[in-house]
């Protein structure tokens, strides 16, 4: 908790860190009363409601809680890697702290922007009402956004609007759907009529980010049982798509210009992106933006990959935390057995060597290759094709199957990886080198995603490697999904929904639909395909019914094991608010 005399530390370009003790002694004399009553203190103030966003959230371990556990990843080579966030804990006893940071950081943060909300009118010296109110925007902006996924982590949250001076012990939750009648939504109505059109700085909300997040947030209240803001989730989402040039936002004529990383920094797509520089931030110098290494297979497994000196080459990065289910690469199939162009423009399937390399036994015998077409000693050239990831839907799939274990580089069979039963396949059945059934060598090769490649790697420190591209909370491309399925549930399946969703295809060159393919499971295959990585999974599941026991055992059995209905549909409170309040009897999530 912040009280009314604590220090701000000034950090870099006017981001802050704060401090959590209630006994801090102030050496520099500012105080909260005197920040705020200048312009240039009141700016600070704003400045630290940013702090915590990323820290913790977008770029950081946001990705773990908004895409882990869900119908579309596993973990990486479906192991109990960070089991907490993609297998809710293996059955195990899940950390009660696992998103503590979530929690901490944006009751930090909502503290900071209520201050500015609350403080605007004692600064002296603004110039205008209007540069005064788009400064109390941002905080707007900021403390619903951080609602917005208290509520989705947690469910009902203490909700507080005012600044908090001294120590509170006593704490209520307040329902989720009414966080969002009292804050989130009126905090975004606010942002967008008093953002601007543009921002004018790198990584400050301008009137685009207000009115999207404003049309997904009315969205996601279909989750708790109304439709009463449906209408506005489309208004919302019409100002952006039918007046892209007011709001200096455009749909990208081609789908991959999102994650190129020439436009990284320049997206004109994106809604709202946050900045990472090795000059400043919220993160220490040596880890910024981790989100580029998260999807990424092990190629390096195969010796004629190797990681040393290629850690900040874009396409070379190793050992990631996501593997794609079989139910996320069975969405890009179209129902005439064709592949929806978002799955190669999505997804890296091969990698060439970066050394020369020669098998081995050991390797030969565990690849199972064809021992009188691969001897020892057989050459995989440096830049020539090492690990090529192919599936059935694909035209040369049958012919290259049948070669597959004689060629000199590995080519993995999407049967290899995934069965029938939805699940990966842990075991592999050796056919010519000491036949048998072992574990799985080619589980280490998947599809891996490929929207984070956008660049701006480096090394800080010895071996230590980040990445200082922006990360995106939302593009436009989410808007046209978002009034596809308001307008399903409003009005159901009709030509206008259907528009929605052919626009995007359109730019991919994919299959048009009609009013009649439309459905929910339609609508949440459909955001799979655009969105798939994009912080968006786990809250699509939540808003569509979906985060339960029986969907998860149907399209993900490997995650879907592992559900408790009635528990892990939120995530548990931290200790640290249990222990600090004075009435913890019944605060706690059910079943932690």
């Amino acid at each position: 908790m912040k009280i009314k005399n604590i220090y701000i530390a000034i950090l870099g370009l006017g981001l802050f860190s704060s401090s959590c003790s209630l006994e801090e002694v102030n050496p520099s004399g500012v105080t909260i009363d005197k920040m705020t009553n200048t312009k240039s203190g009141f700016q600070k103030v704003v400045a630290s409601c940013y702090f915590d966003l990323s820290r913790y959230f977008y770029g950081r371990n946001l990705i773990l809680v908004t895409e882990g556990g869900t119908d579309i990843w596993t973990a990486d080579f479906n192991s109990t890697n960070n089991q907490n966030y993609m297998k809710y804990a293996s059955g195990a006893v899940m950390d009660v702290n696992m998103a503590k940071d979530y929690w901490n950081g944006a009751y930090d943060a909502i503290n900071y922007c209520n201050i500015v909300i609350l403080r605007a009118d004692q600064v002296t010296d603004f110039s205008s009402e209007q540069e005064k109110n788009a400064l109390v925007a941002e905080a707007h902006f900021l403390r619903a956004l951080y609602y917005f996924h208290l509520v989705e982590q947690f469910g009902a949250v203490p909700l507080t609007i005012t600044e908090t001076e001294s120590p509170i012990f006593e704490s209520f939750r307040t329902p989720a759907l009414e966080v969002y009648e009292k804050v989130i939504l009126p905090d975004l109505r606010f942002a967008v009529d008093n953002l601007p059109f543009e921002a004018a700085v790198a990584g400050r909300p301008a009137k685009k980010a207000a009115i999207g997040l404003l049309a997904k947030a009315a969205l996601q209240t279909k989750e708790y049982g109304t439709d009463k803001y449906l209408e506005e989730a489309i208004i919302a989402a019409k100002k952006l798509i039918d007046g892209q040039a007011t709001y200096k936002v455009r749909l990208y004529d081609n789908f991959v210009d999102n994650f190129n990383a020439a436009n990284n920094k320049t997206n004109q797509e994106a809604l709202y992106q946050l900045t990472y520089s090795q000059n400043y931030g919220s993160t220490n110098t040596h880890d910024h933006n981790n989100d580029f290494k998260r999807f990424y297979a092990t190629p390096t497994a195969f010796g004629a990959i190797l990681s040393a000196g290629f850690q900040t080459v874009v396409g070379r990065w190793s050992g990631g935390n996501f593997m794609p289910t079989k139910y996320l690469m069975d969405v890009f199939k179209n129902p005439d057995g064709s592949l929806d162009p978002r799955y190669a423009l999505s997804f890296q399937t091969t990698w060439t060597a970066n050394t020369n390399y020669n098998w081995t036994a050991d390797a030969i015998r565990q690849f199972d290759r064809v021992g009188s077409a691969v001897s020892v000693g057989t050459a995989v050239a440096n830049n020539a094709t090492a690990i090529k990831i192919m599936r059935q839907e694909e035209a040369t799939y049958a012919a290259e199957k049948a070669t597959k274990l004689s060629q000199p580089y590995i080519w993995v069979d999407f049967a290899d990886l995934y069965g029938n039963d939805q699940k990966v396949k842990m075991k592999y059945t050796r056919v010519n080198q000491a036949p048998g059934e072992v574990e799985n060598p080619f589980i280490r090769f998947y599809p891996s995603l490929t929207k984070f490649n956008s660049g701006s790697l480096v090394n800080p420190r010895t071996n230590g490697y980040t990445s200082d591209a922006y990360a995106t909370v939302m593009r436009l491309g989410e808007v046209y999904l978002i009034a596809a399925e308001a307008e399903f549930y409003l009005r159901g399946a009709n030509g206008v929904a259907a528009g929605y969703v052919n626009a995007l295809r359109t730019r991919v060159s994919g299959q048009q639909i009609a009013a009649g393919d439309l459905s929910v499971q339609f609508i949440l295959d459909e955001r799979a395909r655009e969105l798939c990585g994009e912080y968006t999974r786990w809250y699509d599941l939540k808003r569509t019914g979906k985060l339960n026991k029986t969907y998860l055992m149907q399209s993900n059995p490997d995650v879907g094991q592992y559900f408790v209905d009635g528990r892990h549909g939120v995530r548990p409170i931290p200790q640290g608010q249990i222990d600090a309040i004075s009435n913890p009897a019944g605060f706690q999530n059910p079943g932690y």
